[in-house]
């Protein structure tokens, strides 16, 4: 009886760790700080120097500006994520509703001109995150009901323009990062129903971005930029309630119950290749060729502070992602300026190692949006871009008490809604 006790207490162990991860594996990489480039579904981010939002996607095309400038951005995540249980599920329950949660949206990025050669820029933004929540019944209620990563960071730097057709520029940021996490323990005897376990962690972290922005001629524009990877080290006791008789015991017996766990965790290092050219003085063409290190990402460490110190390595056998994107731009009068875009990221994870928590495959971006030329300093924008994240099926068992869970998404749909407006002042 021990035996079995100990059993269930080790499999509800790496329930805990396995939330811990997938908590964060919530979060992807986002493009969409609600600046104009929501329109071109980011293509050509790096290359356009167009605003102030080039602050934070590349700090050497500041020096296109010129003037100060100022940019906010404000909208909406507005999500509709749905699974469908698969034939092999054997947990009872229904399929969690519109798993996805309202998300807003907010940026402001600043940049200031030196003098003709230097540019300072500060810009505060989310670029990573996600949640979902499910009802408390779903069929995977044992991986997770509820799963939240809250980013943000500030992001300062400068830009000096070498030559005519050559500009540096560089940066770092400071980001603070939050996530949740809850899921129901099953604690197997129908009379004490489902447990429950939540966990909750900030961190803050360092990070670094380079750009160059190269001009060879006046109507070809090239931008390459490269940001860090960021690592938070997030540290929690996981809070436990309702946990039937036969588990508590087990975990008191092993010295596991009130243990602080500890999670370290790498926001991907990433690459982008930009171009953007100017075909005629109406409509200009822009792409992008981007990197992201998820490798990196899937690879961490769990250490446990109990009775014993333990500590596990983890390999999450994450895959190296790349981004193709292209859109374009057209005035159709002085004052109106509009954009569209289509984006590709393959998938950072296969179906094999995909997880409830994680429920994006590779991603398709579709944008569009207008900027209308107030008067001669101020420009304000609209922008609506949908990213599909697939079916994204999986196919994960955890032992008996989490169960067989096995399905995809009838719809995984993100819509994002921003407004931005532009502020030029100075001579």
């Amino acid at each position: 009886m021990l035996f079995e006790t100990m059993v269930k207490a080790l499999a509800l162990l790496g329930l805990m760790l396995i939330s811990a991860q997938t908590a964060w594996a919530a979060g992807i990489a986002l493009y969409e700080t609600g600046a104009p480039d929501l329109g071109t579904a980011s293509a050509g981010r790096a290359a356009m120097g167009a605003d102030a939002s080039t602050a934070a996607a590349n700090p050497a095309a500041m020096t296109l500006l010129d003037r100060s400038q100022l940019l906010v951005a404000g909208g909406a995540m507005l999500p509709d994520i749905n699974f469908d249980r698969g034939s092999a599920t054997n947990v009872r329950g229904g399929g969690g509703g519109n798993a996805g949660v309202f998300f807003p949206i907010g940026s402001f990025f600043y940049v200031y001109k030196l003098s003709d050669r230097i540019r300072l820029g500060v810009a505060a933004l989310s670029n990573f995150g996600l949640a979902s929540d499910y009802s408390l019944n779903w069929v995977g209620r044992y991986y997770l009901t509820t799963s939240s990563l809250i980013t943000g960071q500030v992001n300062p730097s400068i830009a000096y323009r070498v030559t005519e057709w050559l500009s540096v520029g560089a940066g770092f940021s400071f980001n603070v990062a939050r996530f949740y996490d809850q899921a129901k323990i099953n604690n197997v005897l129908p009379r004490f129903g489902d447990g429950g376990l939540s966990i909750e962690s900030w961190d803050e972290a360092f990070g670094g971005n380079v750009g160059i922005l190269l001009q060879p001629i006046s109507k070809l524009r090239i931008g390459l930029t490269y940001q860090s990877p960021v690592d938070f080290k997030f540290g929690f006791h996981p809070f436990v309630t309702g946990l039937g008789p036969g588990l508590t015991l087990a975990l008191k017996k092993s010295g596991l119950l009130g243990a602080k766990v500890n999670l370290g965790q790498t926001e991907p290092q990433q690459f982008m290749a930009s171009g953007l050219y100017q075909l005629t003085s109406t409509f200009a063409l822009m792409g992008n060729i981007g990197w992201q290190d998820w490798s990196q990402y899937g690879q961490t460490t769990l250490g446990i502070s109990a009775e014993t110190q333990k500590s596990l390595a983890v390999n999450l056998n994450y895959s190296n992602t790349i981004q193709i994107a292209f859109g374009g731009q057209y005035r159709l009068a002085e004052r109106w300026l509009w954009s569209v875009g289509f984006a590709y990221d393959s998938s950072p994870v296969s179906e094999a190692n995909r997880t409830p928590s994680l429920p994006l495959d590779r991603q398709l971006r579709f944008g569009a949006g207008v900027q209308y030329q107030v008067n001669k300093d101020v420009t304000a924008g609209l922008a609506n871009e949908v990213l599909d994240g697939s079916g994204a099926p999986y196919d994960v068992q955890r032992g008996p008490l989490a169960g067989h869970l096995q399905g995809n998404f009838s719809s995984n749909i993100i819509d994002f809604l921003a407004v931005n407006l532009i502020w030029k002042f100075g001579g």
